[in-house]
This record gives C-alpha cells, structure tokens and sequence, in this order.
C-alpha cells in the first residue's frame, strides 16, 4: 500500500502575490495531509481557480496586489460557499483582518508561525473550528472589541440555539442551517438573534468566537 492510502488528504489553495512564500507554505503542507491543488498570486486569479478547483481549503495573504483579503474573503464566500479560508498575515492590520473575519473567514495566522501551527490548525478549521493567532486576537480585541467577551454570565442556550451556533462555527449559511436542521429561514434567524442577543454578539462571527472562548461550543 502506498504512503497514505486509505488517508483523506484536504486539498488546499494557495494565495499569495509572494511567489517564494507561497512556495514555502507548500513545502509545509508537504506529506500526506494536504493537497495542494494551485498558488495563486492574484485576488482575480485566487476567485478563478476557486471557482475551477473548488478547494477544501483556502491559505489567503491578508493584502493581495489587486484585491484586499476581506473583498476575497467576500467572493469566496459568494462563490466556492463550501471553501474554509483562513487569512496570512505578517502584520497587525486590524481593520483588514477584522473585516475578513466579518466576510466569512475561518482563521488568521501570522505568517511567522506557520511551521509550527499550520497543519494543526488546517485541521481544525476542516473539523469547524475558528482558529485566531493569540497576538491577532488581542490586537482585535484592543482595536475593536470584536473578540472580548465582557464577562458577564450569559444565559443558558437552548440545545437548538446550541445546533445553530454549531453550524454557524462551521461556515455554514443561514439557508442551508435551515435545511439542515429542518426548519424554517424565519425560525433560524429567530434563533440567531435569540443568541447573539444572549452572547452580547454583535455579528455572527463574534457570537461563534465567544462561544468558543466560553468553551460552549
């Protein structure tokens, strides 16, 4: 049997407009794990090939030369809605990176550490989870907030409020959380609201970090 037979490898897109970065991700996906399926050095040409390729996963630079993270983010979402993007930055660009967050992006590493977090934090972001470098994350929180739980005692969550809040953390859009879970749009967006309301979220990205800040979910 060959090296990794059997082992579902994740196929991964590469965005960078650095093409010796990008270059070196891939050496650290390198194994039986991953797949990477394309670099891209292009907002553009990031949206084309996702499109084409439908990747599982997306490693996205944070500034392309044509297009900012948060508008790729954006036009994955729209696009490839099954594609998990995580965002590299090597720098504190709060505003860009909170923006991202609020597109729909699943994580934001510093491009620093990405020998020693990348692969554990792919697959955690497969399985559903946000990952946020713990730097970034107090940058966010001193900037904006957008990661700062008040420390309130928050209210006790319904088991479907819970299922909501779960599919959410897995990118999942409000329509198919319908369909998943058998019910209607209005009765999902009333739970939605019913539990930003209880996590003092503003938006669906911080109702889903603060719950697993608060180990809810």
């Amino acid at each position: 049997m060959s090296p990794g037979a059997g082992i579902h490898r994740r196929s991964v897109l590469i965005a960078d407009d650095h093409p010796l970065v990008a270059h070196g991700i891939e050496r650290v996906l390198a194994g039986d794990e991953f797949d990477v399926v394309a670099a891209c050095h292009s907002g553009a040409e990031t949206l084309a090939v996702a499109r084409r390729l439908r990747p599982e996963l997306v490693l996205l630079d944070v500034r392309l030369g044509d297009m900012n993270g948060a508008d790729v983010c954006r036009g994955l979402g729209d696009q490839v809605p099954g594609a998990k993007v995580v965002v590299l930055t090597a720098f504190g660009d709060t505003d860009n990176l909170r923006r991202c967050l609020e597109s729909g992006a699943a994580g934001v590493l510093l491009k620093g550490t990405l020998d020693l977090d990348l692969t554990a934090a792919l697959h955690d972001v497969a399985r559903g989870r946000m990952v946020i470098d713990p730097g970034i994350a107090r940058a966010l929180e001193t900037a904006s907030g957008i990661l700062a739980p008040d420390g309130r005692t928050v209210p006790p969550l319904r088991p479907r409020e819970l299922e909501v809040l779960r599919l959410m953390a897995a990118g999942t859009t409000t329509r198919d959380i319908a369909a998943e879970l058998e019910l209607s749009l209005n009765t999902i967006r009333t739970y939605t609201q019913s539990l930003m309301t209880k996590l003092n979220a503003h938006t669906r990205v911080q109702a889903v970090v603060f719950a697993q800040q608060m180990q809810l979910i």
